[in-house]
């Protein structure tokens, strides 16, 4: 309505960070022991742009952004999943503009592309959690304060903001050279400079195969000036459109036209083969894997060698920021566990759920929802099964032996009878 005072506009830096400037220090540049550079800057030296690459990272990434976190605490030998706002947070909605997926993907995506990903947590006035964000910055640099190592995040838009390191969420890979951050991809860079140039070549040969369309023979040798002369008179008087041929080439021995019908471009396959083997054997992935036709065992070694290793450092990342000394003390950790049955067969899914079943492993809910149907819910949804064929382990020697504990009972009254 008129007259109405119109919503203050913010961009996802104040959203993120909020309108306070950080507080003006004497920051210097933090020393590290062997490492020449205290900043990191993004680099995929174009990656994301080579299609070979973009299908292996998002080979990867797709199945990483399925992961499902939980806020748990451990003790007395028990592990408790934490109610609250923890969990919507991870597991649906970490800011109002992404999904959890989008967030696991984007930094399943950088962690690949760039070997760092970063995200931030934003705290509410009374310390709850209120949203995680995925942090792209174009420069990170590692400052110095009393002792305490901050970073200095630089965007695109020549903003910056900078703030304890950890107070940020920071996975990485290639571990090496550099202290704090992990080595840029530069290894694959001839393999993507050749990549690239294969690509321009098989442009410029896709369209001279278009353009041309027979192939001329002079039976006279001339001079390449006759040879362009004789070129475009029998193009006019054959080719050219609006001509009185109908269609119908006329020749005499003097020339031998032969049109080109097949119009494919021919592709060097072992070149290309080279550039995606190598590619892929970088990345991790094999063409099985980026086409989605991978065996149960493929997948399962994949989530193992390249997955898992992703997510045991998301979880350990998370765990670190998101909770103090004393709250780590008391249990609190959030878990990052991936769908192990997910590549399974039905009937192997049947075989897993019938043995956790037997010895009192699974839910009713559990269980059908690894078989995919919907849970039930409610008291009846968390009742635990068991065969009667499993022996509970205390009583596991008066099975055995053929006793009954009403005659053990009846023995210890005899004697305090006595």
């Amino acid at each position: 309505m008129w007259g109405e005072t119109m919503p203050e506009k913010r961009g996802l830096f104040e959203t993120i960070f909020g309108k306070r400037r950080p507080p003006e220090k004497d920051y210097q540049t933090f020393k590290l022991l062997n490492s020449y550079t205290s900043s990191f800057v993004p680099y995929s030296g174009r990656a994301w742009d080579v299609d070979t690459v973009r299908s292996a990272v998002h080979a990867f990434a797709r199945r990483a952004a399925i992961v499902q976190p939980r806020h748990i605490r451990r003790g007395d030998g028990k592990i408790t999943d934490v109610s609250g706002g923890v969990n919507n947070l991870l597991q649906n909605a970490p800011n109002p503009y992404s999904t959890a997926y989008k967030l696991y993907y984007r930094a399943a995506v950088q962690y690949k592309l760039f070997n760092n990903a970063f995200i931030y947590p934003v705290w509410g006035p009374n310390g709850s959690l209120e949203a995680l964000y995925n942090i792209n910055a174009q420069e990170v640099n590692l400052l110095e304060y009393e002792g305490q190592m901050y970073a200095q995040f630089r965007f695109i838009n020549g903003k910056s903001y900078i703030f304890p390191y950890d107070e940020f969420i920071h996975v990485g890979s290639m571990f090496c050279e550099h202290d704090v951050f992990g080595d840029p991809n530069t290894p694959i860079d001839p393999t993507l400079r050749t990549a690239d140039t294969f690509q321009q070549s098989m442009n410029k040969s896709a369209e001279l195969v278009a353009v041309v369309r027979g192939i001329l023979e002079v039976a006279a040798s001339t001079k390449s000036e006759d040879l362009k002369a004789r070129r475009n008179d029998f193009i006019n008087d054959n080719l050219a459109m609006g001509t009185d041929g109908a269609g119908i080439i006329v020749t005499d021995n003097k020339y031998h036209y032969t049109p080109i019908t097949d119009k494919q471009t021919p592709i060097p396959t072992g070149q290309l083969d080279y550039i995606k083997d190598s590619i892929y054997d970088y990345f991790g992935v094999n063409e099985d894997i980026i086409q989605n036709k991978a065996t149960r065992d493929q997948e399962s070694d994949f989530y193992e060698g390249e997955i898992k290793p992703f997510l045991a450092q998301m979880q350990q990342a998370f765990t670190n920021c998101l909770f103090s000394d004393r709250e780590r003390g008391t249990g609190n950790e959030i878990v990052f566990e991936g769908n192990r049955l997910q590549f399974a067969s039905t009937g192997e899914k049947l075989e897993t759920v019938k043995y956790l079943s037997d010895i009192g492993g699974l839910t009713l809910d559990q269980a059908l929802t690894t078989l995919g149907f919907p849970p039930i819910g409610g008291e009846e949804g968390k009742r635990r099964v068991q065969t009667l064929n499993v022996v509970n382990a205390d009583k596991a020697d008066q099975y055995q032996l053929g006793d009954d504990p009403k005659d053990d009972k009846e023995e210890q009254d005899d004697v305090q009878t006595e």
